[in-house]
């Protein structure tokens, strides 16, 4: 298999989930022979800037995403396929977090249907069961052609099950279904380090973690030939990955500044309407005086 972009992963700037840097996860994906990432921290597009420098240099693309955990309980994926979708991304993060106060993030499905477009949305599902599949319907509904079903390998009794039923109920929705494997971590050697993140996260010890660790403990950057075989008898969900990534065609390389435009008042030039404005909001800001410390008009009256 010559492509394979793994679209779930997580870095260190997911505080205490992530174990692996975006600089180590690139250069372990350009090793193994992965075409792209998609960078998918919680609730945030922090590690865009330092994804963006990696792929640079290791040629692996980067896909700008991020992870949504929805207050209803439900795990979406989201990536913009422009400048525009990536703007209104930014947007609905920007109102999350307005409500949720630093470090987290209040959204709801309304949120989301309000900023969809040019997102593409993947679903990370729990279980195959009724709620699963209210949530396929309705995303389907939201997205249309840009729905699809993450699915994803826990090593467990009844995985293959699992992921069987989890393609009939995506088929039934018409969604179409794509593999990842969540990654946390670049290398196998690292979950040690991932273990201790979550005891950090738990405020507990490692013996005392149980099932506070991570379930899953392959969660690390997998060549396509391995995603190959795990998913031999899903091909076309290995195949989207391809799909997805040719979507998003958006990189951080196409932001650049943006002079506002200036605004006068007829008669008068930019900067004479701007000192205007600003002696009338000083007057409603000090309507007795300036302090001392404003500059030349001190000493008179504002009023």
């Amino acid at each position: 298999m010559s492509f394979y972009a793994e679209l779930q992963v997580t870095t260190h700037f997911s505080f205490l989930r992530g174990a692996s840097s975006c600089e180590e996860l690139f250069a372990q994906a350009a090793h193994l022979g992965i075409a792209a990432l998609g960078i998918t921290d919680r609730h945030s597009l922090a590690s865009a800037v330092r994804a963006y420098e990696a792929a640079e240099i290791t040629g692996v693309r980067a896909i700008v995403g991020c992870r949504l955990d929805l207050r209803d309980g439900e795990t979406l994926l989201v990536y913009p396929e422009d400048r525009s979708a990536y703007g209104r991304l930014c947007r609905l993060l920007t109102l999350g977090k307005s409500r949720a106060g630093k470090g987290a993030c209040d959204l709801n499905w309304e949120d989301v249907t309000g900023h969809a477009q040019g997102l593409v949305a993947v679903l990370v599902p729990d279980r195959p069961d009724e709620i699963c599949a209210v949530r396929l319907r309705r995303l389907k509904y939201t997205f249309g052609d840009r729905a699809y079903l993450a699915l994803s390998l826990r090593c467990r009794p009844g995985d293959r099950r699992r992921i069987h039923e989890l393609s009939n109920l995506a088929i039934t929705a018409r969604v179409k279904t794509v593999a990842t494997n969540d990654v946390l971590f670049h290398h196998p050697g690292r979950r040690i380090l991932q273990d201790v993140v979550t005891c950090i996260r738990e405020g507990c010890t490692i013996d005392d973690a149980g099932f506070r660790r991570e379930r899953f403990a392959d969660r690390y950057l997998k060549s396509p030939e391995e995603m190959g075989r795990h998913f031999a008898r899903w091909p076309d969900a290995i195949a989207r990955t391809n799909e997805i990534a040719e979507r998003c065609t958006f990189s951080l390389g196409e932001l650049a500044y943006q002079y506002p435009n200036e605004v006068s008042e007829p008669g008068k030039t930019a900067q004479q309407t701007l000192s205007e404005l600003t002696w009338t909001g000083a007057a409603w800001r000090y309507p007795e005086a300036f302090p001392i410390k404003s500059g030349r008009r001190s000493n008179t009256s504002c009023a």
